[in-house]
C-alpha cells in the first residue's frame, strides 16, 4: 500500500509539472516573422539580433537560429523592451558587417508583452543594394564623383561615401555610395542641397562621426575627394 501510494504521488506531481511547463511554455513571448531580401525573397542563413538597449555595437543579450530557405525566424523572449536588427554575415560573432554581407539598417524598438504570436518581418540589404535603393531615380539628381583617401593620401579599396541631409547620427545614412574600385573611386547620386559627408569601411557605418565635412551640391562634381578617418570608422558597428 505505501509503495502503491507512493507511486500515485509521484504520478500526479509529474502529471502537474508536466501541465505547468506546457502552460508556462504557452505564456512564453515568442518573436516570429521574416527575413526577405529587397526583392520580398526569404533570406537563408540569416538571423535576428535582439539587445536590451539601443547600442547595437556589442554582443547582442538574445539571438535567434539561422534561416532556413523561407526566410522564417523563431526567438523566446522574456517581456521588456528591446532593439532588435536582422543580420546576414559570412562570419560569426557581432563584428562589423563586410563586403557581401547584409542588415536591417536602423534597429526596430519592440515592446513583448507575455503573448505567443509577436509578428516582426525584417528587410536585409548589403551596401550595394541599399546604394541603388537610394540612388538617382529622378533627372534633378546629379553625380558626384571622386575617391575616399585615407590620411596619408592613400586610396582606400572597399570604402564608400555617406551623405546625410542633417547631422544628426544614424545607423543607415540618407545616401550612400557603393563599395570604392581598388583605386578608391566612388560614385553617388544626390539632390541638390546641403550635405554632411564622410566615409567608412563597414556597413552599415553606425552613429559615429563619419559625416564631417559639409557641403552644398548644385550642380555635378567629378572631383571630390574625401578623406576616411580611421578613429571615427573604429566605431562602425
Amino acid at each position: 500500500m505505501k509503495r502503491s501510494a507512493l507511486t500515485i504521488i509521484i504520478t500526479a506531481c509529474i502529471f502537474f509539472l508536466t501541465i505547468f511547463q506546457v502552460f508556462a511554455a504557452d505564456d512564453s513571448p515568442v518573436l516570429s516573422g521574416m527575413i526577405s531580401d529587397v526583392d520580398g525573397k526569404g533570406v537563408e542563413g540569416a538571423s535576428v539580433f535582439v539587445y536590451t538597449g539601443p547600442d547595437i555595437r556589442r554582443p547582442a543579450d538574445f539571438i535567434s537560429g539561422r534561416t532556413g530557405k523561407d526566410g522564417r525566424f523563431r526567438l523566446v523572449l522574456p517581456p521588456g523592451k528591446y532593439w532588435v536588427v536582422a543580420r546576414l554575415k559570412k562570419t560569426e560573432g557581432y563584428g562589423p558587417l563586410m563586403p557581401g554581407d547584409k542588415h536591417s539598417g536602423e534597429p526596430r524598438v519592440l515592446e513583448v508583452v507575455p503573448h505567443p504570436n509577436i509578428e516582426s518581418d525584417f528587410t536585409v540589404a548589403d551596401i550595394k543594394e541599399a546604394a541603388l535603393m537610394k540612388s538617382k531615380t529622378r533627372d534633378d539628381f546629379i553625380k558626384i564623383k571622386g575617391r575616399i583617401l585615407d590620411e596619408q593620401g592613400v586610396p582606400v579599396k572597399a570604402g564608400y561615401v555617406i551623405a546625410n541631409k542633417s547631422e544628426k547620427k544614424t545607423d543607415m545614412p540618407d545616401y550612400l555610395s557603393v563599395w570604392t574600385d581598388d583605386e578608391g573611386h566612388y560614385m553617388i547620386y544626390l539632390p541638390r542641397g546641403k550635405y554632411y559627408m564622410g566615409a567608412a569601411s563597414h556597413f552599415p557605418p553606425g552613429k559615429g562621426g563619419r559625416a564631417d565635412r559639409t557641403m552644398f551640391f548644385d550642380a555635378d562634381m567629378l572631383d571630390l575627394d574625401i578623406i576616411l578617418r580611421p578613429e571615427a570608422d573604429a566605431l562602425s558597428n
